[in-house]
């Protein structure tokens, strides 16, 4: 087989691996007739044999189903991608194949081109696609000696009985078609095309037709319009238009008709991947490359573990070297590495340098790559990109992001001076920085996210440990605020592992790191995972000489508000006023550390129903928080939505509302619509509107509020829960008992599987619950959750606590009726 300079990963590197492929194509064969549409993709990377398996394909029906004819079109030649030329071919194909005459898909795209190119005289020179035939000659004939294309539409409508008889089954009046624009009338095309094909072939005959290279239907299209608009005219108009017909088609990608075009293709599309690699197949595609040498292909099977990319990298490397002089063994393959630096020694050093430069990004796309090369001068041209791109260990994806086989680049950071590779790296963490820098925390976008996700990798490679801790510290910031904890948290979770091993141990930085991750998980409701770090970073901030430094106090709120979360009072109460008084010391009264510790108190005080204690301290840190950083800031709303949580719970409805609304508001114009805050503002909102009798008001504002934190925390987190349990709660005052029972069910499910089973939290929905089954007379069901209920709450809280007498009420009143119930009976 001849190897051409310039054929990397072409259809001339041909592997077999079609059994498989081949069973599904005889299947279908078997199943086409009880499809009305009936599509075969096979698809795979570039090289991997698709083409030959076409081939076969043809094969089997020449030879095992004469019955079934076919034919075949390949998009890899630019001219058949549209849709007017792809069926010109379609038909001469048909025609050479099996004497098919299409009388009436001839005359219509005559009248068709005509009216694209009105200037032009329709003659063999200027319209090739001319073939002879009774009713084309006369249509020929009157766009020739008349300007009016309407004569040749009505010559048309008088002549052929099979266009009138289109018409009529279509439901299209003739008199329009003459005023259609030429796009419009090539949508015609299809199934004027079928209407002959089926006059030729029958209603029931068997016909499959076979188009490869799919993917060139995007090839220079993919930024401009909607990807699926490229094979609409397949998807949408040919297919559709050929009923019974069946098809098989090859591209790089997988289709995604079904789900993102039509739900009906799932009934008819089929699609397999092309993409084991056996030894034996190995074999065949290495003896197809032109390497004859058992030992060299012996070697390379061996090195590559059956991997495409590793042998077309032998291949390109046998290629080299054959330009040079005879491949022989001890050139290849003994381990991976050999084959990349065989393969570097005969690529020019501006090759190598470019592709060392371009191993450090995780991807690249082409403005990058000229950045890149202008940046640091490889000597490589940027012009030659479209050359780059052909070596086969370059892989593209579907957005034209293109990135170096990961044998190579890895090959490539190790053989690239230390001190460039630092200064590419330290380049691109100021690329994707610059891309983060002033965010709008409203308007984090996924390219944002990306961009974060590349400076954190750059920064791994180019600053210190110490550096890298404050850099990404600052610079995540903006996502933690924006509640993209489940983004950043991976990252934490790895400078935490370098933080230990450049730093030790017991590194301020690690502190810092391991209150930062804890804060992460208590956010995302993970409170086993942020308990030890918390407790571990106390540990270690304990250690500086100031007994009663400002870090120690964070640290010391920070644990004491996971434990009020998880129920344990007793615990955070004395964390609580240690913080206080450490940062009331050092940092006045006055201090937005001390609001923080003012609020945090207020809300402990509150779930202890000691609201008393906890209204004044609300309202110093309100008073503070306002003072300090206006009125507009979101700790200000977070205080007047705890504020107006605790007069709702005092019964002071009057006084909630307006501090709710505007804490709402001011989150939605701080944070976003879709923030986690705003959905505790709109279930505290909406569940004061629940207790007022607005059940109209309260529903959508749950449903959003739900929605909001199932989007962004998660189905299993705490917040879910809170939601779920108050709009069942709103479901059963509205009588509607079946939907408020699965959503108990599913808050107590998860409260006990995030909290621990004797949490408050766990005991408020049991009783909700049991009070459920109560009202719709289950007893039986009710006294064991109250009863469960009421020990929780007892073990948990003191005897006075409104949720304790509210529960413990329940729970007589419970016996009360089922002691009744027996009497009566």
């Amino acid at each position: 087989m001849p190897i051409g300079p310039t054929t990397y990963f072409g259809k001339e590197r041909v592997f077999v691996d079609r059994e498989a492929c081949i069973q599904a194509f005889r299947e279908n064969i078997q199943n086409s007739e009880i499809k009305e549409y009936n599509v075969l993709f096979y698809y795979g990377i570039a090289g991997i044999g698709k083409s030959k398996l076409q081939e076969e394909l043809q094969k089997i029906l020449k030879e095992e189903y004469p019955e079934i004819f076919w034919a075949s079109i390949d998009l890899d030649v630019k001219t058949y991608r549209d849709i007017g030329t792809f069926l010109i071919t379609l038909r001469n194909k048909i025609q050479e194949e099996h004497s098919a005459k299409f009388h009436l898909f001839n005359a219509v795209h005559a009248i068709y081109w005509k009216k694209l190119h009105p200037e032009i005289p329709l003659q063999k020179q200027n319209y090739p696609l001319i073939e002879k035939g009774d009713i084309l000659d006369k249509i020929i004939g009157v766009l020739e000696n008349s300007s009016k294309l309407s004569l040749a539409w009505e010559l048309l409508n008088s002549a052929s009985d099979s266009f009138r008889k289109w018409c009529h089954l279509h439901h299209i009046d003739v008199s329009k078609i003459e005023s259609l624009e030429p796009n419009k009338i090539e949508e015609l095309l299809p199934g004027i095309f079928a209407a002959d094909f089926f006059e030729h072939f029958g209603e029931n005959s068997k016909f499959y037709i076979f188009i490869d290279t799919y993917e060139a239907l995007w090839d220079g299209l993919r930024d401009k319009g909607s990807f699926h608009e490229k094979d609409k005219w397949i998807r949408d108009n040919l297919i559709p238009n050929m009923l019974g017909v069946s098809w098989v088609i090859c591209g790089r990608e997988k289709l995604l008709w079904f789900p993102e075009c039509d739900s009906d293709w799932d009934m008819y599309l089929e699609q397999h991947s092309v993409d084991e690699l056996p030894e034996s197949y190995c074999t065949k595609f290495l003896e197809d490359c032109g390497i004859e040498n058992k030992d060299i292909r012996d070697l390379i099977i061996k090195a590559s573990e059956g991997v495409p990319y590793y042998l077309n990298l032998s291949v390109d490397t046998f290629e080299k070297i054959n330009k040079k002089r005879q491949p022989v063994s001890k050139y290849f393959g003994k381990t991976q590495p050999e084959i990349f630096n065989i393969f570097v020694k005969y690529l020019d050093h501006n090759e190598i340098r470019a592709l060392e430069v371009l191993s450090a990004p995780n991807f690249w796309d082409r403005d990058l790559f000229e950045i890149l090369m202008k940046k640091f001068d490889p000597g490589y041209p940027t012009g030659a990109f479209s050359k780059l791109i052909k070596f086969s260990f370059i892989k593209t994806d579907s957005n034209e992001k293109y990135s170096i086989h990961q044998l190579m680049r890895k090959s490539l950071q190790e053989h690239q001076d230390s001190t460039d590779r630092k200064s590419t790296h330290q380049f691109l963490l100021a690329y994707y920085s610059d891309k983060i820098e002033e965010l709008d925390i409203k308007a984090i976008t996924p390219e944002h996210e990306i961009a974060l996700t590349e400076a954190f990798y750059h920064a791994k490679e180019s600053l210190e440990a110490e550096k890298l801790c404050e850099w990404f510290i600052s610079v995540s910031d903006s996502f933690n605020r924006a509640a993209f904890w489940q983004l950043i948290t991976p990252m934490y979770e790895e400078m935490l592992q370098i933080l230990k091993t450049k730093l030790g141990n017991e590194h301020p930085d690690v502190a810092t790191t391991l209150n930062n991750l804890a804060g992460l998980y208590y956010h995302m409701g993970a409170y086993d995972k942020a308990l030890p770090l918390y407790q571990r970073a106390l540990e270690i901030y304990k250690e500086v000489p100031e007994s009663e430094h400002p870090d120690v106090a964070n640290s010391l709120n920070n644990l004491a508000e996971l434990y009020r979360r998880m129920g344990a009072y007793d615990k955070a109460l004395p964390l609580y006023q240690r913080a206080l008084g450490i940062r009331e010391n050092i940092l006045g009264s006055q201090h937005l550390d001390v609001a923080n510790s003012l609020n945090n108190f207020a809300v402990l005080y509150e779930s202890m129903g000691e609201y008393d204690k906890a209204l004044p301290l609300y309202q110093r840190a309100l008073g503070i928080r306002e003072n300090v950083l206006g009125f507009q800031h979101p700790s200000v709303a977070t205080t007047l939505d705890n504020l107006a949580v605790l007069y709702y719970r005092m019964g002071a409805y009057d006084k909630a509302l307006p501090l709710y609304q505007r804490a709402l508001e001011i989150y939605e114009k701080v944070l976003g619509s879709d923030h986690p805050d705003v959905a505790t503002t709109l279930n505290n909102l909406a569940e004061l509107y629940h207790h007022t009798g607005a059940y109209e008001k309260s529903l959508p504002l749950f449903q959003r509020a739900l929605e909001i934190v199932e989007k962004t925390l998660g189905p299993e987190h705490p917040d879910v829960a809170t939601i779920l349990n108050n709009l069942a709660g709103l479901h059963e005052s509205m009588g509607e008992y079946n939907k408020a029972l699965p959503l108990y069910q599913r808050a107590l499910d998860t409260r006990e599987k995030v909290l621990d089973p004797q949490h408050p939290s766990v005991a408020t929905t049991l009783n909700n619950l049991a009070g459920l089954y109560r009202q719709m007379g289950e007893y039986e069901k009710a006294l064991p959750l109250s009863q469960r209920a009421l020990e929780i709450i007892e073990k948990k809280l003191e005897p006075k606590h409104p949720n304790t007498v509210t529960i413990k009420n329940n729970y007589n009143f419970l016996l009360s009726e089922m002691s009744e119930g027996d009497e009566e009976k």
